[in-house]
């Protein structure tokens, strides 16, 4: 075979594997995806591409797709019409054989699920469709369920017998709406607004350092006082074990599990029973380090681990002598803990022996660890975890408590009033690749690739997110289980949950190891059974869902994500008319959130000082000459029409002048107040369902949370908020604003 041939079958493997052999950017440029990158992307699949008789064997399988097999591993049914099951029968020849005999069973989801069993017999079945397979003919054929099936998950299980010969398999069913959850709260065209915030950031007189489950109770608090509807903070996914060199919150270790230094360690039950943790606390040193950690601009996440820790395995100890092991517990509390365990289950016994192994190793990567040790089926690890109980259940006790303290928030904030929502939480994309999502499921994930972002406007090198890709065939195979478990581990009851990248969804870049953004290629996925999975668990949760639709979005998307029912996630910055203008505030869309600025840009004040660029260009993240230029140009503009446009709504004072555009705006220094809240009452007229305030834009901070791109240059996801929590109680900024945008937002 010539090399050209052999190029022309790997491509096209490619493609049969979701690689799409090309993409627009948002400049409109095409990019095709060159060979190297399809070769590395289908390697880190684990599909076969480099012998070719294996090659064609691959090819073979996967040309002939849903007619390989006689169940399709997942099936999406409605509510509303009745159930039809589709399977592909084996034949020796295209005369289908007859009678047919079917014994299928329905069961759903737990012990107590709905389960349907019944036996058909076919006399002269119709087939829909036959196609030549491997040794014969798979005849397409139509089952009907006997009934219909409420919401929910269900397991198939599938015999066909016909002259002699018989085939069987299983297969999930998803009974999914047609829509995800719509708030009463928002009905009749009702207009509702919120706070964002890094709840890491927050500094008061009563955390550790970084901001816990306390002081979200007294922001939830303050925010209903104010005439807020929510509040939304950072992902709370359990972080990589020390040493992690990336405090991000959306690369963790797990999103199945939470971060345990969001808790509150005073409220620990266990600390009135524990004298050497008390004494410890009473410590004078010890409360110094405290005083120190509540001080500085970044918040010191490895202090905090550390000392955070020390208490917690003082309380553990505590907790084992006064309840007893889980095995055998002495107290209703002992119960509850084994209780949890039990709910748990296998994952979270997984996750108990990943921590504990982390901390054996001293590396939270288990990419690092010895050989015997990286895959969690081996059965050295199940002797090791034999061995060592109560270090395994030292994490598990710990993610008990942070599960505990996060469902007393939301169920303080379901009793609020004013807050028809109870918290509004972000979902991250992924996990990073030696975490613990990807060590608990080998399978799933691809390895030598990862994800990230095109160049755009605001990154024009790209982005690499260093977070491991799903192989989307196996997540398909697995029956989105994983999938099912994160929203289920993230989405309150009654609350909002917004998907980051929600593109991923459709499709994802990936890049190459080793490559640069641009070298990557998107995969494509199941869309219709992932959404399917959202629109499920949102409505029996109650969740409003909002994805975050920035950056390279195709009219699909959007299109169909709407029609689902999902909230788009619209920013100021990039809300434009087709002259490049501003987008007038009734012509947002009302099935949407607006907002200022997200985590990954620049503040506004951060973006009317040009703060933003000028760390660009110190960073050297313009990849061509004359971008820097050419976009301190288009800001100037931009300042100059943002004016205008608040002056023309009378949303600034008379005196308010445009800026000369000669001179460039001041280095330091906040935004002036009036453009700024100017530019927050302007989207509160908008048409927008949702407002979206982050904390940063009410007091004019210019720090911008991530410069994505960066590692050593800027100081990501360290920055800490410079007034406490009683600072902002205090200050009349907040109760000045809120007062303008209630003018617009119900309360």
């Amino acid at each position: 075979m010539t090399d050209k041939a052999a190029a022309a079958e790997i491509a096209f493997l490619g493609r049969l594997c979701g690689i799409a052999p090309e993409y627009c950017d948002n400049f409109g440029g095409r990019h095709l995806t060159p060979l190297s990158t399809t070769q590395a992307l289908l390697s880190a699949m684990g599909v076969s591409w480099e012998e070719p008789e294996r090659r064609r064997q691959e090819l073979s399988r996967r040309r002939l797709g849903p007619w390989g097999r006689f169940l399709e591993p997942v099936q999406v049914l409605a509510p509303s019409s009745p159930g039809r099951l589709n399977f592909f029968l084996w034949a020796p020849s295209v005369n289908l054989p007859s009678p047919l005999r079917i014994e299928a069973t329905v069961q759903g989801e737990g012990d107590s699920g709905q389960g349907l069993d019944w036996q058909e017999e076919f006399a002269s079945p119709a087939t829909a469709a036959s196609r030549a397979v491997p040794g014969g003919v798979r005849h397409r054929l139509e089952l009907r369920l006997p009934r219909e099936l409420p919401l929910g998950y269900y397991e198939l299980q599938l015999r066909v017998e016909a002259d002699g010969r018989a085939e069987s398999g299983r297969s999930r069913l998803l009974v999914a709406p047609d829509h995800v959850y719509f708030p009463d709260c928002l009905a009749g065209g009702r207009r509702l607004w919120g706070f964002n915030l890094p709840l890491y950031a927050i500094k008061s007189a009563g955390n550790w350092g970084v901001g816990d489950f306390r002081d979200l109770t007294a922001l939830l608090d303050w925010a209903a006082t104010l005439g807020a509807a929510f509040v939304g903070v950072n992902p709370l996914h359990a972080p990589a074990p020390l040493p992690a060199a990336d405090p991000s919150p959306y690369a963790p270790t797990s999103r199945l599990f939470h971060n345990f230094l969001y808790l509150d360690l005073e409220q620990v039950p266990e600390m009135e029973f524990c004298p050497e943790a008390r004494e410890l606390l009473a410590n004078r040193e010890f409360q110094a380090s405290l005083a120190r950690l509540r001080q500085g601009p970044l918040v010191p996440y490895s202090q905090v681990f550390r000392l955070k820790f020390r208490v917690l395995e003082l309380l553990f100890q505590a907790f084992w002598e006064q309840h007893g092991p889980p095995e055998a517990p002495g107290s209703r509390r002992g119960e509850e803990f084994a209780a949890f365990l039990r709910q748990g289950g296998a994952i979270l016994q997984r996750f108990g022996e990943f921590a504990a192994l982390a901390d054996h190793f001293q590396q939270g990567d288990w990419r690092r660890w010895p050989e015997e040790y990286r895959h969690p089926g081996n059965p050295v690890v199940a002797a090791w975890a034999r061995e060592r109980p109560r270090q395994i259940h030292l994490h598990q006790y710990v993610q008990w408590l942070a599960a505990g303290q996060l469902q007393e928030v939301i169920s303080a904030a379901a009793h609020r009033q004013g807050l028809p929502f109870t918290l509004y939480q972000d979902l991250a994309l992924g996990a990073v690749a030696g975490g613990f999502d990807t060590w608990a499921h080998p399978r799933l994930f691809a390895r030598g690739a990862a994800i990230g972002a095109p160049p755009d406007a605001f990154n024009p090198k790209g982005q690499n997110w260093g977070i491991s890709p799903i192989i989307p065939q196996a997540l398909r195979e697995s029956g989105y289980q994983l999938f099912i478990d994160v929203l289920r581990a993230n989405a309150s009851a009654g609350g909002m949950l917004r998907l980051d990248h929600v593109m991923g969804l459709f499709r994802l870049l990936w890049i190459p190891s080793g490559e640069v953004a641009g070298q990557g290629a998107y995969v494509h996925y199941p869309a219709r059974e992932l959404l399917a999975v959202l629109a499920l668990e949102s409505v029996r949760r109650r969740i409003l869902v909002i994805g975050e639709d920035l950056g390279t979005v195709t009219p699909r998307m959007r299109r169909e994500l709407g029609r689902l029912g999902v909230f788009s996630y619209r920013v100021s910055y990039f809300e434009r008319d087709a002259a490049g203008h501003f987008l007038a505030p009734e012509s947002y869309p009302a099935q949407a959130v607006a907002t200022v600025t997200t985590h990954d840009l620049p503040t506004f004040t951060a973006f009317w000082q040009g703060r933003d660029l000028s760390f660009k260009r110190q960073a050297n993240l313009y990849p061509e000459a004359g971008l820097a230029e050419a976009e301190a140009a288009a800001r100037q503009s931009d300042r100059l029409e943002l004016l205008e446009a608040l002056k023309s709504r009378g949303l600034l004072p008379e005196e308010a002048e445009n800026p000369d555009p000669k001179v460039e705006p001041r280095a330091a220094g906040p935004a002036e107040a009036e453009v700024r809240e100017g530019v927050l009452e302007y989207l509160a007229q908008s048409s927008a369902a949702l407002l979206e305030v982050r904390l940063e834009e009410v007091f004019g901070w210019p720090e911008q949370q991530n410069f994505p791109g960066t590692d050593m240059e800027h100081p990501n996801w360290r920055g800490r908020l410079p007034w406490s929590l009683e600072e902002m109680a205090r200050d009349p900024a907040p109760a000045r604003l809120a007062a303008r945008l209630n003018k617009y937002r119900e309360r």
